[in-house]
């Protein structure tokens, strides 16, 4: 990956207010999210994004159709780019177990094992980004983690806020990085 690319999370959702595990469950947007989507929309306008990927996950879509509302442009949608499969426990309040899953040392009964997890998100990253420059990845937190198995944030931040916007310039082993605009993170 060596081309300039933008990172945004999706916006808050009621089961990231609550501290409920979504994993690949369907949740939407809150309010809060809402409007936090359209702030990052406003803010991605001004940036020359050539495309937009995004998660089909209810809460990326919408978060990248906000986006594409204020640049025309469609938005393609990869399988791939959903958030890890957590089993059992989506759906479940946060538990003393996920920092385990991060670590790659605990599996989620029916889950993706956080090994597999990383390499389809990645794979599906470096293709998002291989399309060319200035493409918009619009989806989920553990993605931004999962990337740290393969390069080091700089500056570190092991997890984005909701839906803040990242201009992100990639080299060998580094994920250089800016936020943009002035956003309020939660």
């Amino acid at each position: 990956m060596s081309q300039p690319f933008y990172f945004l999370r999706h916006g808050q959702t009621q089961w990231n207010k609550d501290k409920i595990v979504q994993g690949q469950m369907d949740s939407q947007l809150n309010d809060t999210g809402r409007a936090q989507a359209e702030t990052a929309a406003r803010i991605l306008a001004d940036e020359p994004i050539a495309r937009i990927i995004a998660s089909p996950l209810s809460r990326t879509r919408h978060t990248a159709e906000a986006v594409a509302a204020k640049t025309g442009l469609e938005v393609s949608y990869d399988d791939d780019l959903m958030e890890c499969h957590l089993g059992d426990h989506q759906g479940e309040s946060y538990g003393d177990w996920i920092p385990h899953y991060w670590s790659g040392k605990y599996t989620p009964p029916n889950g993706e094992t956080f090994q597999d997890f990383c390499a389809r998100v990645w794979n599906a990253m470096q293709n998002a980004i291989n399309l060319g420059p200035n493409t918009l990845i619009v989806t989920h937190g553990g993605l931004w983690i999962a990337a740290q198995e393969f390069v080091s944030m700089d500056p570190p931040m092991r997890l984005p806020s909701n839906a803040l916007p990242i201009s992100v310039m990639p080299t060998a082993n580094i994920w250089a990085y800016q936020i943009l605009g002035d956003v309020t993170a939660d």
